[in-house]
Protein backbone atom coordinates (compact mmCIF):
# COMPACT_ATOMS: atom_id res chain seq x y z
CA UNK A 1 0.00 0.00 0.00
CA UNK A 2 2.94 2.37 1.13
CA UNK A 3 4.52 1.97 -2.46
CA UNK A 4 1.17 2.54 -4.24
CA UNK A 5 0.52 5.78 -1.92
CA UNK A 6 4.22 7.08 -3.25
CA UNK A 7 3.97 6.05 -6.51
CA UNK A 8 0.24 8.23 -6.95
CA UNK A 9 2.27 11.30 -5.16
CA UNK A 10 4.71 11.13 -7.44
CA UNK A 11 2.72 11.17 -10.44
CA UNK A 12 0.76 13.81 -8.81
CA UNK A 13 3.76 15.92 -8.38
CA UNK A 14 5.10 14.77 -12.28
CA UNK A 15 1.85 16.39 -13.14
CA UNK A 16 2.04 19.13 -11.36
CA UNK A 17 5.62 20.29 -12.55
CA UNK A 18 4.31 19.21 -16.25
CA UNK A 19 1.46 21.16 -16.40
CA UNK A 20 3.44 24.54 -14.78
CA UNK A 21 6.04 24.23 -17.17
CA UNK A 22 3.57 24.25 -20.31
CA UNK A 23 1.84 27.33 -18.82
CA UNK A 24 5.08 29.28 -18.10
CA UNK A 25 6.51 28.45 -21.49
CA UNK A 26 3.11 29.49 -23.95
CA UNK A 27 3.42 33.08 -22.05
CA UNK A 28 7.71 33.15 -22.35
CA UNK A 29 7.75 31.95 -25.41
CA UNK A 30 7.74 35.51 -28.31
CA UNK A 31 6.51 35.19 -31.62
CA UNK A 32 8.85 36.15 -34.72
CA UNK A 33 9.15 37.26 -38.10
CA UNK A 34 10.85 38.76 -40.71
CA UNK A 35 10.37 41.73 -43.15
CA UNK A 36 12.29 40.26 -46.27
CA UNK A 37 15.39 38.18 -47.03
CA UNK A 38 17.53 41.17 -48.42
CA UNK A 39 20.29 42.83 -46.08
CA UNK A 40 17.50 45.65 -44.88
CA UNK A 41 15.07 43.30 -43.30
CA UNK A 42 14.90 42.77 -39.72
CA UNK A 43 13.26 39.53 -38.08
CA UNK A 44 11.31 40.99 -35.38
CA UNK A 45 9.89 39.40 -32.00
CA UNK A 46 7.02 40.00 -29.27
CA UNK A 47 6.01 38.37 -26.21
CA UNK A 48 2.26 37.85 -25.55
CA UNK A 49 1.30 37.19 -29.10
CA UNK A 50 -0.47 34.90 -30.86
CA UNK A 51 -0.05 35.51 -34.70
CA UNK A 52 3.02 37.47 -36.08
CA UNK A 53 2.43 38.68 -39.75
CA UNK A 54 5.64 40.60 -41.34
CA UNK A 55 5.52 42.72 -44.45
CA UNK A 56 7.60 45.29 -46.01
CA UNK A 57 6.51 48.90 -46.35
CA UNK A 58 5.76 50.98 -42.90
CA UNK A 59 2.97 50.35 -40.78
CA UNK A 60 1.17 53.91 -40.50
CA UNK A 61 0.82 54.08 -44.31
CA UNK A 62 -0.37 50.17 -45.13
CA UNK A 63 -2.39 49.96 -42.00
CA UNK A 64 -6.00 51.33 -42.90
CA UNK A 65 -9.20 50.77 -42.27
CA UNK A 66 -9.49 48.70 -45.43
CA UNK A 67 -6.19 46.82 -44.67
CA UNK A 68 -7.02 43.15 -43.97
CA UNK A 69 -4.45 42.00 -41.58
CA UNK A 70 -4.97 38.66 -39.54
CA UNK A 71 -7.91 38.03 -41.84
CA UNK A 72 -9.80 41.00 -40.58
CA UNK A 73 -10.40 44.47 -41.91
CA UNK A 74 -11.22 47.99 -39.85
CA UNK A 75 -7.98 48.48 -38.05
CA UNK A 76 -7.74 51.57 -36.46
CA UNK A 77 -4.37 53.01 -35.34
CA UNK A 78 -4.79 53.65 -31.40
CA UNK A 79 -1.24 55.23 -30.44
CA UNK A 80 2.47 55.62 -32.55
CA UNK A 81 5.06 55.92 -29.62
CA UNK A 82 7.10 58.57 -31.40
CA UNK A 83 4.39 60.99 -32.74
CA UNK A 84 0.66 62.30 -31.56
CA UNK A 85 -0.83 60.27 -33.94
CA UNK A 86 -4.10 58.08 -33.50
CA UNK A 87 -7.14 57.77 -31.54
CA UNK A 88 -5.49 56.97 -27.77
CA UNK A 89 -7.60 54.72 -27.02
CA UNK A 90 -4.74 52.29 -25.92
CA UNK A 91 -1.82 53.95 -25.30
CA UNK A 92 2.00 52.99 -24.08
CA UNK A 93 2.48 53.66 -20.96
CA UNK A 94 6.44 52.03 -21.63
CA UNK A 95 6.90 52.34 -25.31
CA UNK A 96 9.25 50.49 -27.25
CA UNK A 97 12.61 52.83 -27.41
CA UNK A 98 13.59 54.14 -31.09
CA UNK A 99 16.85 53.28 -32.31
CA UNK A 100 17.41 50.25 -29.93
CA UNK A 101 16.84 46.67 -30.89
CA UNK A 102 15.21 45.39 -27.77
CA UNK A 103 13.57 46.08 -24.75
CA UNK A 104 9.80 45.82 -23.01
CA UNK A 105 6.60 47.29 -23.65
CA UNK A 106 3.23 48.11 -21.54
CA UNK A 107 0.08 49.11 -22.87
CA UNK A 108 -2.40 50.92 -20.29
CA UNK A 109 -5.65 48.95 -21.31
CA UNK A 110 -7.72 46.44 -23.82
CA UNK A 111 -10.32 49.16 -23.74
CA UNK A 112 -12.67 45.62 -23.87
CA UNK A 113 -11.17 44.87 -27.40
CA UNK A 114 -10.20 41.42 -28.73
CA UNK A 115 -8.04 42.21 -31.38
CA UNK A 116 -5.44 44.38 -30.73
CA UNK A 117 -2.12 44.55 -32.42
CA UNK A 118 1.33 45.96 -31.73
CA UNK A 119 3.67 46.67 -34.47
CA UNK A 120 7.14 46.83 -34.75
CA UNK A 121 8.98 49.24 -37.56
CA UNK A 122 12.60 48.45 -38.53
CA UNK A 123 14.12 48.20 -41.45
CA UNK A 124 12.36 48.12 -44.49
CA UNK A 125 9.36 46.31 -43.22
CA UNK A 126 7.11 46.59 -40.14
CA UNK A 127 5.67 43.03 -38.18
CA UNK A 128 2.71 43.02 -36.82
CA UNK A 129 1.71 41.07 -33.78
CA UNK A 130 -1.77 40.08 -32.42
CA UNK A 131 -1.68 40.52 -28.54
CA UNK A 132 -2.58 37.05 -26.72
CA UNK A 133 -5.30 37.87 -24.36
CA UNK A 134 -5.06 34.51 -22.49
CA UNK A 135 -1.87 35.13 -20.98
CA UNK A 136 -1.52 36.40 -17.35
CA UNK A 137 -0.91 39.68 -17.84
CA UNK A 138 -2.02 40.82 -21.61
CA UNK A 139 -0.83 44.23 -20.85
CA UNK A 140 3.26 44.14 -20.95
CA UNK A 141 5.83 41.64 -22.79
CA UNK A 142 9.11 42.29 -24.17
CA UNK A 143 10.31 42.66 -27.75
CA UNK A 144 14.08 42.06 -29.89
CA UNK A 145 14.75 43.16 -33.83
CA UNK A 146 18.06 42.48 -35.42
CA UNK A 147 17.54 46.48 -37.06
CA UNK A 148 17.59 49.44 -34.72
CA UNK A 149 13.57 49.56 -34.03
CA UNK A 150 12.08 52.78 -36.44
CA UNK A 151 8.93 53.36 -34.29
CA UNK A 152 6.12 51.09 -32.41
CA UNK A 153 2.14 51.57 -33.11
CA UNK A 154 -0.60 50.32 -31.23
CA UNK A 155 -4.01 49.12 -33.56
CA UNK A 156 -7.46 47.42 -32.64
CA UNK A 157 -10.32 45.96 -34.21
CA UNK A 158 -13.79 46.38 -33.04
CA UNK A 159 -15.81 48.81 -30.71
CA UNK A 160 -13.83 50.08 -27.86
CA UNK A 161 -15.83 49.86 -24.71
CA UNK A 162 -16.60 53.02 -23.59
CA UNK A 163 -14.84 54.64 -20.17
CA UNK A 164 -18.02 55.27 -18.28
CA UNK A 165 -18.03 57.69 -15.42
CA UNK A 166 -17.27 55.61 -12.85
CA UNK A 167 -20.30 53.56 -11.67
CA UNK A 168 -19.25 54.49 -7.91
CA UNK A 169 -20.29 58.07 -8.70
CA UNK A 170 -24.30 57.40 -9.09
CA UNK A 171 -23.51 55.59 -5.49
CA UNK A 172 -21.96 58.20 -3.81
CA UNK A 173 -24.69 60.46 -4.82
CA UNK A 174 -27.24 58.33 -3.27
CA UNK A 175 -25.47 57.54 -0.39
CA UNK A 176 -24.51 61.34 0.22
CA UNK A 177 -28.14 62.06 0.03
CA UNK A 178 -29.46 59.41 2.24
CA UNK A 179 -27.25 60.28 4.89
CA UNK A 180 -28.37 64.11 4.74
CA UNK A 181 -31.79 62.42 5.21
CA UNK A 182 -31.00 60.35 8.06
CA UNK A 183 -29.19 63.85 9.75
CA UNK A 184 -32.20 65.63 9.16
CA UNK A 185 -34.59 62.70 10.51
CA UNK A 186 -32.92 62.58 13.48
CA UNK A 187 -32.78 66.70 13.64
CA UNK A 188 -36.45 66.89 13.55
CA UNK A 189 -36.73 63.83 16.12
Amino acid sequence: MRIFERSLAGLFALAVATFGLSTMSAQAVPLGCTTSAGGSGATLTLANSTQAFCTTGNDTNTITSTYSLFGMTGWVLSEKNDSADGDGTIEFTDAPVNGTTSGDWTIDTLAGLTNVVITLKAGNGFGAFLLDLSVGNPLTGTWMSTKDLSHASIYYNGNPTAVPLPAGALLLVTGLAGLGFAARRRMKG
